[in-house]
């Protein structure tokens, strides 16, 4: 190239740089320049508010199930931990009862017991009540990112209110603490498919860990389905009807490849096609067997039954249907704009159905509503707020409502939404909180106040006891089970995946003889050389029998404390030389007014 063509060359790219720069300095000075210029402060003010909700919500969702341990199945649930750690196997027949002892038993629960058995040997309750905690809290902030994408984080705290106050009032150390977690993980998984989508196959992991802690696991698969239905739809729709496209970043062997291996991990657990198929055992449960279990065991009852005895007087009752109303009828100003979305209405028509059949689903369909209600909002903000500034889609975050005047600056709103949290905050503080949800659930840890039958359990398992154990109410046979078993069994326990239907039945036919001081169940229960059960009967839940079995000359009160009562047939007490004990203890059980 000559020297006269390198000088033109050179002139040229200085009057193009000059162009390019006076180009800039124009767009700059526009509103749109001045947007980009604007975008990181918009950025950090916005992640300062959402991080000042989220921590708001996240700190009282954290002590609002933060309070003394008392349900009943962990402590079975801690003594199979424990036996898996010693034999190194999961059960595959049951392990505690003398009477179901043949019965298959498929434990999905085996990875949660390991864990709460590892936290109860490093911290105690303490520890348990706090992870339950932590784990309310977890999901709460997957939800959070999975649901509300344009919903200013001020309003989008105070829609969170009334899930979390239906999830709190299940809030217990039991498996489902960790069903939620990976419910809102799958969730927030599924929300970030269009700007991610190679997490994706994260779902098949969560399977793996899923099936592996709880039989809901199959709640993971119902979701994918309505997942891929909803695809199917738009697909075939093409942006008619009110649908928007499917993601352009899912392809159709993606999904069956992930499909597949969600399926395989569903297999990967010590049952197999049996574990596989377990989740079908417990719908029967609440489906066909529902009349027989909803009248017996409180939570299979459905919530309707509830509001037909109590009414609306409970605040977890209460919550559950305001936000099941306010759910609904979020889909109706997206209808009104002619937008749908198959894969919501999908949700919220499955997850209403299992609420409606039993009050045991409460935290799962508060959780699924919440995200639904979420996503409703920040669709109608979207159709309904002018997009005036720009959106940083590789964030996946807009910025269009920080600079609209009804919610980005609505100092109104985050100032009330501030005060609502505090308020609650202080009322769980000052003990209010417990006064209103009427469960005497306050903060604190431990275990609830002679709420567990650890004295008696102790007592009917020292040498020379018997073998055998029917205990009443049936979660008391946890307590004896954690401190006896294997070796001592039980008649029935809480376990209802084990026990059938006719040895419940049984079980209440022996309470009602026990309640009219009759003797003749105990020969059923004896053993092969003729030794009767002992009986412990819970302080609170078990007073008939405890008047029945005083009355009865065939047997004597041996020990008695504020949680339960030990009888022992007189044949047996006089051969341990145990002496009939003063029953006054079981008079008034702390928390609970009853007549003597």
């Amino acid at each position: 190239m000559s020297r006269k063509a390198r000088r033109s060359q050179k002139q040229s790219g200085k009057k193009t740089a000059t162009s390019q720069q006076a180009k800039a300095k124009q767009f700059f000075a526009t509103s749109a320049g001045a947007d980009l210029l604007s975008l990181p402060f918009q950025s950090q003010h916005r992640l300062a508010f959402e991080l000042f909700f989220l921590s708001l919500l996240l700190i009282w969702s954290f002590l609002v199930s933060c309070f003394p341990l008392r349900n009943m199945d962990i402590w079975w649930h801690l003594r199979t931990g424990e036996l898996i750690l010693e034999r190194g196997t999961v059960p595959y027949f049951d392990w505690f009862t003398f009477v179901d002892f043949d019965r298959p038993w498929i434990d999905l629960h085996w990875g949660f017991q390991l864990l709460v058995t590892w936290l109860y040997r490093w911290g105690g309750v303490d520890l348990l009540i706090l992870t339950k905690s932590f784990c309310l809290s977890l999901t709460i902030g997957f939800a959070w990112y999975a649901s509300g994408k344009f919903v200013p984080p001020w309003w989008k705290a105070l829609l969170w209110i009334l899930p979390v106050i239906c999830i709190s009032g299940r809030s217990l150390v039991r498996p489902e603490m960790l069903s939620l977690v990976y419910l809102s993980c799958w969730m927030y998984v599924l929300s970030r498919i269009p700007s991610h989508p190679k997490m994706i196959w994260l779902i098949p992991l969560i399977t793996l860990l899923w099936v592996n802690s709880h039989a809901l696991f199959v709640l993971g698969l119902v979701i994918s389905v309505l997942f891929v239905t909803d695809h199917l739809i738009r697909v075939w729709a093409q942006g008619r009807y009110g649908l928007e496209m499917p993601s352009p970043a899912l392809s159709g062997i993606t999904l069956i490849r992930v499909g597949v291996l969600t399926i395989l991990a569903c297999f990967l657990n010590p049952y197999l096609e049996q574990g596989f198929l377990f989740p079908l055992t417990l719908y029967e449960k609440f489906s066909v067997d529902q009349a027989f279990y909803s009248v017996r065991v409180g939570e299979f009852q459905p919530p309707f039954d509830f509001i037909k005895k109590h009414g609306l007087n409970n605040l977890y009752l209460f919550s559950q249907v305001v936000l099941a109303v306010l759910t609904f009828a979020s889909f109706f100003p997206i209808l009104l704009k002619k937008r749908v979305h198959p894969f919501r209405i999908l949700l919220f028509i499955a997850f209403t159905h299992l609420a409606w059949k039993a009050s045991r689903n409460t935290g799962i369909f508060s959780l699924i509503a919440g995200i639904i209600l979420c996503d409703n909002v920040s669709d109608w903000i979207r159709l309904a707020v002018p997009q005036t500034s720009v959106s940083d889609s590789g964030a996946g975050r807009d910025y269009s409502t920080e600079t609209h005047p009804l919610w980005g600056r609505a100092i109104i709103g985050k100032g009330i939404s501030a005060c609502v949290f505090l308020f609650l905050l202080a009322s769980i503080f000052a003990g209010a909180w417990s006064r209103w949800g009427g469960e005497g659930k306050v903060l604190g840890l431990g275990e609830q106040e002679a709420w567990y039958a650890h004295g008696a359990a102790k007592f009917a398992g020292q040498p020379g006891m018997p073998q055998r154990a029917f205990i009443s109410n049936m979660g008391q046979a946890a307590v004896y089970i954690f401190h006896n078993g294997p070796e001592r069994k039980v008649f029935f326990d809480g376990r209802l995946e084990v026990n059938t239907k006719e040895t419940f039945q049984l079980y209440e036919q022996i309470k009602q003889q026990m309640a009219l001081g009759t003797g003749e169940w105990a020969y059923f229960l004896q053993d092969e050389k003729g030794q009767r059960p002992v009986v412990i009967l819970d302080s609170r839940y078990s007073r008939n029998e405890i008047r029945g079995m005083g009355g009865n000359p065939g047997w004597r009160l041996v020990f008695a404390d504020q949680a339960a009562a030990v009888f022992l047939d007189t044949q047996t007490a006089d051969r341990l030389l145990l002496p009939e004990v003063d029953p006054s203890p079981l008079f008034h059980p702390p928390g609970m007014q009853v007549r003597r």
